[in-house]
């Protein structure tokens, strides 16, 4: 590995997380990704386009990208990935969900990188759990209604 090569290394900072959802792949992918189920669980709502290089927005526009992969089949999304408070200079970053089935309904592996740095790389991997996986979960077992 050359020099240049470590360096792009050590500046990703990748996350990588696995949790169990309550609910079925499909069903997942689906309020993961379907406009009008995106806002019971995500503060401000959002939308993923179904195509390559579509538009990614959740939290009312605060998190923005663009589609890599879409395939609701496979149970498989990845985007770019930038937050309105990063400075405009920085690179977005990657996130990759995939979603398998698991005895309590599905496991989420999500992987995400290309941050900037350590500390946005940690607020993240809090984030994902906080904002994205428990409000999920309160949608799929009932804390939180369904409807938006």
């Amino acid at each position: 590995m050359s020099a240049a090569e470590v360096s792009i290394v050590r500046k990703a900072f990748p996350i990588s997380l696995q949790y169990v959802l309550y609910a079925d792949p499909i069903k997942v992918f689906d309020t993961l990704t379907v406009k009008e189920i995106i806002s019971t669980w995500c503060d401000g709502g959002g939308k993923i386009d179904s195509e390559k290089d579509g538009d990614m927005e959740w939290f009312g526009g605060w998190a923005t990208g663009k589609v890599l992969e879409y395939n609701r089949a496979k149970g498989l999304l990845s985007f770019t990935w930038r937050t309105t408070d990063w400075d405009k200079k920085a690179p977005d970053s990657f996130v990759r969900i995939q979603l398998r089935p698991h005895p309590a309904g599905t496991e989420i592996v999500l992987e995400h990188g290309g941050f900037f740095s350590k500390e946005e790389s940690d607020k993240h991997a809090s984030g994902w759990t906080d904002h994205v996986f428990e409000p999920l979960n309160d949608v799929f077992t009932g804390v939180s209604p369904l409807e938006p």
